[in-house]
């Protein structure tokens, strides 16, 4: 038997293998395929990946300078105008951050070629697709090493850990090296939604019927006329025949099913399916337009809470990654990047104007911090001067006007 493997060219699998295991399977539970293609159409997800792809694409990201415990824009570095000028010759920084984060929230890595030209160490970054990205293995050296398939005819090529720029997110693989993607580790939860659609969409396409039974006073003369006749009555009762006249032969009886609304519960079974697809990533339900328990009175806390629960671990990713894969030598130490994630976490005027009169009130805030924060130019120096409130001097302390900047 190993000679005859052997000579059709057979591999036996090995046990290390996940496969021999089954745990490559794409097929759920619910009997769905669950692959990235599949995965890619559902509407959810489509909308996760907009709603992420949309606010880390528009945020500002800049990079700063440390000086002593505060810092300073580092403007006119190189980094700073790709990630938010121009990374490369055809993307703009919008372009590119919302293609690399399509890409981290689905397939939960994001890969960038580092290009390097004018003798600058890193002068653009350009967009990899993870489908290009074949393998990803650790040599003895240490170092990682990207084997990256070519476009069309073009051959496939190896990038060292430090001519990509690679964006994992948690779950990740065994060794560490990749994060899993969500079709993957999500399969079930994707799947059950998936059934569910397809059933939507066989049912709704059907007119809503759920078909019948045919009843026969008799027996066919044969199974091809049995078959001849049930292709027969299929074909004049499906698409776009199903509302024309049909003629019963042989004594035939139609008696068609029956499914009442309230035992289908279709709407409330994909509504539950919908909201635990976008638990996967823990997006607040009314982001991708599920508004059932949404009121005016909450909607404000639901996007708080979006900024500080579902977005902040996707940015952090990309400053920590930036950081760790952009800036070279000394200036880890000396610079860092950041999203200003201040314009999501706004209240409304009312609340936004109340907050600003305790903090101008209480000598924490000057008239230009105020206008910084309401995106309005300063009014000079003037609008430098600080607030002391008389009551809350030191016992002692002599009155006085408030204190110059």
């Amino acid at each position: 038997v190993q000679r005859m493997m052997a000579a059709i060219g057979y591999q036996p699998m090995s046990e290390s293998d996940p496969r021999a295991w089954g745990l490559s399977s794409v097929v759920s539970q619910s009997g769905v395929a669950v692959t990235a293609e599949a995965a890619a159409q559902y509407g959810v997800i489509q909308s996760v990946q907009e709603v992420l792809a949309g606010s880390v694409s528009t945020l500002p990201f800049r990079v700063f300078r440390r000086i002593g415990d505060g810092r300073e824009p580092a403007r006119g570095h190189t980094l700073d105008r790709l990630l938010n000028d121009r990374p490369n010759d055809r993307q703009t920084a919008q372009e590119f951050r919302d293609e690399m984060t399509r890409h981290l929230v689905f397939e939960r890595n994001c890969y960038a070629r580092i290009l390097s030209n004018d003798g600058e160490p890193i002068s653009g970054l350009d967009p990899i697709h993870p489908s290009r990205v074949a393998k990803i293995e650790r040599a003895p050296d240490g170092r990682v090493y990207y084997t990256v398939r070519g476009l069309g005819t073009d051959p496939a090529e190896t990038l060292r850990d430090d001519q990509i720029w690679h964006i994992r997110k948690a779950p990740l693989t065994v060794d560490g090296l990749r994060g899993r993607p969500v079709y993957e580790t999500g399969r079930e939860e994707i799947g059950r939604a998936l059934a569910v659609e397809y059933y939507g969409a066989r049912y709704f396409r059907n007119s809503g019927r759920s078909g019948g039974v045919l009843k026969h006073p008799g027996r066919f003369s044969s199974k091809e006329d049995r078959d001849a006749f049930l292709d027969s009555w299929r074909s004049s009762s499906t698409g776009e025949m199903q509302h024309s006249d049909r003629l019963l032969t042989h004594g035939v009886d139609y008696v068609p099913h029956g499914v009442q609304n309230d035992e289908a519960q279709f709407i409330e079974t994909l509504r539950q399916v919908e909201v635990k697809v976008a638990r996967l990533w823990q997006m607040p339900p009314h982001r991708v337009g599920i508004l059932d328990r949404a009121t005016n009175n909450n909607i404000e806390h639901q996007g708080i809470d979006y900024v500080v629960h579902t977005l902040a671990p996707w940015i952090s990713g990309w400053e920590q990654a930036a950081s760790r894969d952009l800036l070279i030598g000394d200036e880890r130490d000396a610079l860092f990047c950041e999203f200003n994630v201040a314009g999501l976490l706004r209240g409304d005027i009312a609340a936004r104007y109340r907050a600003y009169a305790a903090g101008r009130q209480w000598g924490w805030l000057s008239v230009n911090d105020i206008r910084r924060l309401e995106n309005m130019q300063p009014i000079g120096p003037d609008g430098d001067r600080y607030l002391e409130p008389q009551n809350m001097r030191a016992p002692g302390d002599p009155g006085g006007e408030p204190n110059a900047p």
